[in-house]
């Protein structure tokens, strides 16, 4: 995932700025999602817990299987991710303990694949005869005569999904209007590009940054920032059995975790965040206050769903 990365600290803003997209995704720059404290009245609802994400994901699975059954085909809701899974994802690790079970995930991962190659879903789909595997697209998403949906993105371009089927219908029964859903998410969740490069060239998270380096180099791994590390990764297990591998991950994991703590990460990188998005977002607070509502409204439902389902 990560590009080659071993250019010297004083390159770190521009190299960093397409790794930080990558690393940050839908997550926060420290896995701090803003807006997860109480919201003071009148404001949108609080973000949602990861906790609170895996019963909206439960039940939109639940709603798919229940709708796939009435189209006369099985459906198995896979796993999903616990709030385990879930950690090691941002631009740093914090949490030391999780470091010191997981390394950087790599056994996690490697599950997590195995149980996908699998899945109950792809051989049952791969058994069906022609006709019958059409139908079963066809109900499932709704094949190629779904309807199209298009969003321009903040930074620039679109994307397009099609949401027909029994996964529209399941996003329609939790979110409301598919379309609308559609945008604000779309939207909420493709902020980064806008202000990841100036969080990363602020003074106070390069800062930071160094602080961590210098932790790093005095445990005995001289890296520049997480980034490099992922990149080291692949060639410094190379050719190593998986408890070797794992000893590796889990050595520069714990100590990555420990810089983080010490150069004060979560705090700085926090409220960076927090500051950053904030003014990104403004042109778009219609449609983020919908996503908050709307994934707020979902949870409600899913809340119900799970309750009922036997």
């Amino acid at each position: 995932m990560q590009p080659t990365r071993t250019h010297a600290l004083s390159h770190g803003v521009r190299r960093l700025g397409d790794a930080a997209r990558r690393a940050l995704g839908a997550t926060a720059i420290a896995g701090i999602i803003a807006g997860c404290a109480a919201q003071p009245a009148g404001q949108p609802p609080a973000a949602l817990t990861t906790a609170e994400i895996i019963q909206v994901e439960q039940a939109e699975q639940t709603l798919i299987q229940r709708c796939m059954a009435r189209h006369g085909f099985s459906y198995w809701p896979p796993a999903q991710l616990s709030e385990e899974e879930r950690k090691g994802s941002g631009f740093m690790l914090t949490d030391v303990e999780w470091a010191r079970k997981n390394g950087y995930g790599g056994r996690l991962r490697a599950r997590i694949m195995a149980a996908k190659t699998a899945s109950r879903n792809h051989a049952y789909a791969g058994g069906l005869p022609a006709g019958e595997l059409r139908r079963y697209n066809q109900a499932l998403d709704g094949g190629d005569d779904a309807a199209t949906m298009t969003v321009r993105l903040p930074s620039g371009g679109r994307v397009t999904s099609k949401s027909g089927g029994c996964l529209g219908e399941a996003l329609e029964r939790l979110y409301g209007d598919r379309s609308t859903w559609f945008e604000s998410s779309t939207i909420a969740t493709n902020l980064q590009p806008l202000y990841v490069p100036g969080l990363l060239a602020d003074q106070r998270f390069q800062t930071v940054l160094r602080s961590w380096s210098r932790c790093m180099e005095a445990r005995g791994h001289a890296y520049p920032d997480p980034p490099a590390i992922r990149s080291a990764l692949p060639g410094l297990t190379k050719g190593l059995d998986q408890d070797a591998a794992h000893a590796v991950e889990v050595e520069l994991a714990v100590a990555e975790a420990t810089c983080a703590r010490a150069a004060s990460y979560i705090e700085v990188a926090g409220s960076l965040e927090d500051e950053y998005r904030e003014r990104a977002g403004r042109p778009y607070a219609d449609e983020l206050n919908t996503y908050r509502r709307l994934k707020r409204a979902a949870f409600d439902q899913a809340r119900q769903i799970n309750r009922n389902q036997p």
